[in-house]
């Protein structure tokens, strides 16, 4: 598995990435040599395991009065690896949304994200039994960075997720609403009521969603009744 981070690389690998990070244009393993004060052969080395893992990339350079030389620059998964503040800029985004709505408004704009979200992943579920269905859902989930899984819920016709993380702790833990994001998005997939069995922002282990039971025909179908789903009818209509 890839290092998610700067700080996961060795001090060597780790310069190298910094130098190329502030020289949009390129170096040549040359220069990189000369300002990380090592051999050529060691900056080779960091670039080929560099390359392999798609952190960096040869390209040719603009040309200064002579032939274009080759030099190496950042893929976006190398900038990636540098220190992103998404989460403080959710949380400000949300806390700037609550100044001007309504908590119940706020839902309401949460609700139709998940929704969205869900209207982008509705076609895997079309077509199959509600077990299937709601394993599906679960690798959603992994796919968006839930650490999700199916589980057996006794008495229960059909099994519930089961998610050892949020992909919003932090946010949610500030503003209770963000939960709703996730729920709508489960229900519009599902076709059904979910029922937010345990949360982790509430002190619970996992976050658990159960679904109560739907006629299996509406699974897989998002709910036209939510904002993002009249949005769309009325897209299509001036289509």
């Amino acid at each position: 598995m890839h290092p998610a981070t700067i700080d996961a690389f060795g001090d060597g690998q780790r310069r190298l990435l910094t130098l190329l990070l502030e020289t949009k244009g390129g170096l040549t393993a040359d220069d990189l040599a000369e300002r990380l004060g090592v051999s050529r052969s060691a900056v080779h080395q960091h670039l080929t395991a560099l390359e392999r893992d798609g952190f960096v990339a040869k390209n040719v350079l603009a040309p200064n009065g002579g032939r274009p030389g080759y030099g190496w620059t950042l893929t976006e998964g190398g900038v990636h690896l540098f220190p992103k503040q998404y989460a403080l800029l959710a949380s400000l985004l949300v806390g700037a949304l609550k100044e001007t709505l309504s908590s119940a408004d706020l839902v309401r704009v949460l609700r139709t994200l998940g929704e969205k979200l869900a209207g982008e992943h509705a076609a895997r579920l079309h077509g199959k039994s509600r077990k299937e269905q709601i394993a599906i859902v679960a690798e959603i989930m992994r796919e968006l960075g839930y650490h999700a899984r199916v589980q057996p819920d006794p008495g229960a016709a059909v099994p519930l997720i089961d998610a050892r993380n949020c992909v919003y702790h932090h946010l949610a833990a500030e503003h209770r609403e963000v939960c709703e994001l996730d729920l709508a998005l489960l229900s519009s997939l599902l076709g059904g009521k979910i029922e937010h069995v345990e949360c982790m922002v509430r002190g619970g282990a996992s976050c658990r969603f159960r679904l109560l039971e739907k006629a299996a025909g509406d699974a897989g179908k998002v709910d036209r009744s939510g904002p993002a789903a009249r949005a769309s009818l009325r897209k299509n209509r001036r289509g």
